[in-house]
């Protein structure tokens, strides 16, 4: 099938995705949804950087790299889109007073075209993966520059996108200006898509420049205060669908040997948030909700929902040991950077592949520990919960490994003002 073909097929997919994809816009933010049309109810910045962060993940490395682009001497506003609600959440506190977040257009073509009217970029920079055919093919025809930041791309998905409309994705990847791959791996797969090595540079993973201020420890030591500091507190970061059973189960065996012990679960999701209180309540477990309950920790509790976002830093460096999730679902696992500059030794599941190119340098640094199933990863925790040396053996090589990968942010930021046009 030719590109226009598969330009032609994709937009009809759009179309008929467009009615479902509103219907969910509407329930996440019901107040906001006409902005996933391009339509605007409030004033937005003249020429500013474009920049799409879709969920959580991509929004804090956002905010790296907006802070990063600041201090690299970028005076003008963003404009922050993201798709979901938890990235917009994560996204505000790290704009400033002439800056906007908006909820993304849909990518087809009358949406995508209001959304650049209204907004009028000086340039499209895009996290991670988010490669949208109209969105790409738009800005560039009105003389938009177009970076992805923070490039990555497994080989699963790169086996997808070569079943799927190869055609249109290597047309659509030809027309960025930049693309900055975490690794030479990644690099690597953008050129098996068709991508050009002069468009291309391995440039690090944002998300590995990552420093506490002291305004997160002091919270951390706070919240361990209030969780008990006479008691091992181990946490279930992250968790997605059928990890909070498997952190419940654990939990279980893990209090005939240390029967003071407390779990802490942080789903990902916001949304999930009711689902995972019902579990809680259904356990047995003495449980308390911390959006529902500010008292300190009961002696009696077992089991601390937090339900409240922003807080994960803080809780790492609040927790005796963690267990790192994701990494019991399909999702690949989460971002192993964040224990580490907590100083907080981990745990991770069998599926890391999302940081596949930092995994072993961390098992090789006995820096974490990697199990294959719940009933091992409850060993583990057992084990390190009883051996406070093992536990800081491993924060300290943690450590090390994530201060020797600082520096993405800079590097990316310089690449990125090199393509920004002069107003």
């Amino acid at each position: 099938m030719s590109a226009g073909a598969q330009r032609g097929l994709y937009r009809s997919l759009i179309t008929l995705a467009t009615p479902l994809a509103l219907w969910l816009g509407r329930k996440q933010d019901p107040a906001r949804w006409r902005e996933r049309l391009g339509h605007y109810s409030t004033p937005l910045p003249a020429t500013p950087i474009w920049l799409h962060a879709a969920s959580l993940g991509e929004a804090k490395a956002a905010i790296l790299l907006i802070d990063t682009l600041r201090a690299q001497g970028y005076q003008g506003p963003f404009v922050v889109t993201t798709t979901t609600a938890t990235g917009a959440a994560t996204i505000r506190p790290a704009l400033g007073e002439a800056d906007r977040h908006l909820y993304a257009p849909y990518d087809s073509p009358g949406a995508v075209r209001r959304a650049l009217d209204a907004i009028r970029p000086r340039l499209l920079l895009v996290m991670e993966v988010e490669i949208w055919p109209q969105l790409w093919s738009q800005a560039q025809a009105r003389g938009v520059p177009i970076v992805l930041a923070n490039g990555r791309l497994s080989e699963s998905s790169l086996n997808r996108y070569q079943r799927q409309l190869p055609a249109l994705w290597r047309e659509t990847l030809q027309r960025a200006q930049l693309i900055l791959a975490q690794s030479p791996a990644i690099a690597e797969r953008y050129q098996r898509l068709g991508v050009s090595p002069s468009r291309l540079r391995v440039s690090g993973n944002v998300k590995y420049t990552l420093t506490l201020d002291a305004n997160t420890r002091d919270q951390g030591e706070a919240l361990r205060r209030h969780l008990g500091t006479d008691r091992p507190v181990w946490l279930a970061a992250s968790t997605h669908d059928g990890e909070e059973q498997i952190a419940l189960e654990c939990q279980r065996r893990i209090l005939g040997h240390h029967d003071q012990a407390l779990l802490v679960i942080v789903p990902r999701h916001p949304q999930r948030f009711a689902a995972v209180a019902e579990l809680c309540e259904r356990s047995g477990f003495a449980w308390q909700q911390r959006s529902r309950d500010d008292t300190p920790v009961a002696e009696k509790t077992q089991v601390y929902l937090a339900d409240t976002l922003g807080e994960l830093l803080a809780f790492y460096t609040a927790a005796d040991l963690a267990w790192v999730a994701g990494s019991f679902s399909t999702v690949g696992g989460h971002n192993i950077l964040e224990p580490a500059a907590c100083d907080c030794p981990m745990v991770v599941g069998p599926d890391m592949r999302n940081f596949d190119d930092i995994l072993q340098r961390f098992l090789e640094a006995e820096a974490l520990q990697q199990v294959d199933t719940p009933e091992a990863l409850q060993q583990s925790l057992d084990a390190l919960l009883a051996d406070a040396g093992a536990r800081q053996h491993m924060a300290r090589q943690a450590r090390q490994c994530q201060e020797q990968l600082q520096g993405a942010a800079a590097d990316q930021a310089a690449l990125i003002l090199g393509q920004l046009p002069q107003p």
